[in-house]
């Protein structure tokens, strides 16, 4: 056998290259292939194993999907777990329109449809929130299209719907693979501590938009230290070198509408909302000497601030996003994309915590 490096160039390996003609002229599937994304039409054929792949090609029907990715960490692609092997599938939350539908992996020891329902999905990084490709990406994303395409197939949405909608957000503008993305009101999110603001972006059926929460968890005291909580940095440095300081809380958090009765509005009017903490991801600590003027985040509570100009003593008060009044603001305004499209007067915190991973 000649040395790899005498071999001419058409007959050294290409991998991930092949095209479908070349399948289907063999009567053969590739490597990591799937042919259905409906759980409940799931074979051992379709069991696929990303682990520790970085950007891996998947194949649907045998036509190339993708690169995946999993999460970006500054410039650099984090590859899959070790663990990542199981089924491709679309997520469809029983309650909530098919915008929110998205591709997940359930995970499973082995290629076997009937440990589906005993598997949970791959989370993305540490947090509770499934790695995910949601339908926005699907459908605006030319990379996708194979799996946008097997999604009608499956009639699991049905074609012209994903067609008007792709039109609708012909104009989705790129973001950050790890930017979060909201369709209704009470869907969660993840805020960490640390951040001087959250950026999330915002989908309906007909339009978008993005929200950032500033300050949330600063001391707004002059005098005081501004970051209250270990970890918090006054200028985060994107690097992928380990630092020294110990990482600030994450939370998992959702808006809804005021239920406090001084929060009631008309009918004619539009709502104030409120964030509620839905579960703390990572332990909150107070930075050192910290006197302990911003509240601590509570699980199930809401999320609340002492007014400026108070009293020491003076008890805090929740955060309140007044939407009739953030029509003009810069940052807020798309806050009432979210009311327009459709809501219900409920608590919902149990039931956005359901939409999380291992839920079908």
């Amino acid at each position: 056998m000649l040395p790899r490096k005498l071999l001419p160039r058409r007959a050294l390996p290409r991998v991930g290259c092949a095209t479908p003609r070349h399948f289907r002229a063999a009567g053969l599937l590739p490597q990591r292939s799937i042919r259905t994304l409906n759980q409940d039409l799931l074979e051992p054929l379709d069991f696929v194993d990303l682990s520790d792949k970085r950007q891996p090609i998947l194949y649907v029907q045998s036509d190339a999907a993708g690169p995946l990715n999993y999460v970006k960490n500054v410039h650099v692609h984090v590859p899959f777990p070790s663990n990542a092997r199981g089924f491709l599938y679309l997520h469809r939350p029983p309650s909530l329109s098919p915008l929110a539908a998205q591709i997940r992996l359930r995970l499973t020891p082995e290629p076997n449809p009937n440990l589906f329902s005993t598997g949970a999905d791959l989370l993305r990084g540490t947090g509770p929130i499934p790695w995910s490709i949601n339908l926005p990406q699907i459908l605006t994303a030319e990379k996708y299209a194979p799996f946008k395409a097997q999604i009608a197939s499956d009639g699991l949405i049905d074609a012209s719907l994903l067609d008007s909608l792709k039109l609708a957000w012909k104009s989705w503008t790129k973001s950050s693979p790890d930017t979060q993305t909201i369709f209704t009101l009470t869907q969660p999110f993840e805020m960490n501590l640390a951040d001087t603001s959250t950026s999330i972006r915002i989908l309906t059926a007909h339009a978008q938009g993005r929200i950032i929460l500033q300050h949330l968890f600063q001391d707004g005291r002059d005098f005081s230290d501004k970051h209250p909580y270990r970890g918090a940095l006054p200028h985060p440095v994107a690097s992928c070198e380990p630092s020294n300081q110990q990482p600030a809380g994450r939370i998992l958090a959702h808006f809804e509408i005021s239920p406090l009765p001084k929060h009631a509005r008309p009918a004619s009017c539009l709502p104030i909302l409120v964030l509620r903490v839905l579960k703390i991801l990572t332990p909150i600590e107070y930075a050192p000497g910290y006197d302990m003027h911003l509240p601590m985040p509570l699980e199930g509570g809401l999320l609340s601030k002492k007014l400026r100009g108070r009293s020491v003593t003076s008890p805090p008060v929740p955060i309140i996003f007044n939407v009739e009044k953030m029509k003009d603001s810069k940052q807020l305004k798309d806050l009432g994309l979210l009311i327009q499209s459709g809501h219900r007067r409920r608590d919902s915190s149990l039931h956005a915590l359901s939409l999380l991973g291992g839920t079908q």
